[in-house]
C-alpha cells in the first residue's frame, strides 16, 4: 500500500513538500520519503507526491501491486481514466505518474478522506518546511 500527499503551502512559493509512505497490507510503515519539489497549486504538487511515492515503490519492490491512497479526487479521477486532464501544467506530471503506473504489477488509485492521510500530510509539510517536526519516523 502507498499512501502519498502534497502541499503547496500557504505561500505558494513554487516549492511543494511531498511525502510517500509504503506500508505493509497491516499497516505497517516499510518505508517512507518526503522532499521538496517544484509545484504552483495544490493538484500540481499531489501528482510531485503520486510520482515520488512510485518512484519509491519501483526502487524498493520492483513490479508489485500497489493500492495507492490519497486525499487528491482530482488525481485519482484523472489516474483512473474517468476525468480528462485539463490543466496544462498538470499534463506532463500525469504523463509522469501514469508512465510509472505502468511499471509496476497493477496500480489501485484510491481516494481517502484528508483525515485519514495524517501522517503523509505532516511529513509533506515538514519537508515544505526544511525542519524535523516528528519523532520515531526515520
Amino acid at each position: 500500500m502507498l499512501q502519498v500527499d502534497g502541499t503547496p503551502g500557504q505561500n505558494h512559493s513554487g516549492m511543494a513538500g511531498v511525502a510517500a509512505i509504503v506500508r505493509s497490507p497491516g499497516g505497517q510503515i516499510l518505508a517512507w520519503r518526503s522532499c521538496q519539489m517544484p509545484a504552483h497549486t495544490s493538484n500540481a504538487a499531489e501528482y510531485q507526491a503520486l510520482i515520488v511515492g512510485l518512484q519509491l515503490v519501483l526502487e524498493r519492490y520492483g513490479r508489485v501491486r500497489v493500492r495507492c491512497l490519497t486525499d487528491s479526487q482530482v488525481a485519482v479521477e484523472q489516474l483512473s481514466g474517468r476525468a480528462n486532464v485539463r490543466a496544462d501544467g498538470l499534463a506532463p506530471l500525469y504523463a509522469q505518474a501514469a508512465a510509472l503506473a505502468t511499471q509496476l504489477a497493477h496500480v489501485t488509485f484510491i481516494h481517502i478522506p484528508r483525515d485519514l492521510n495524517r501522517l503523509a500530510d505532516a511529513l509533506a509539510w515538514e519537508a515544505l518546511s526544511g525542519r524535523r517536526l516528528l519523532r520515531g519516523y526515520t
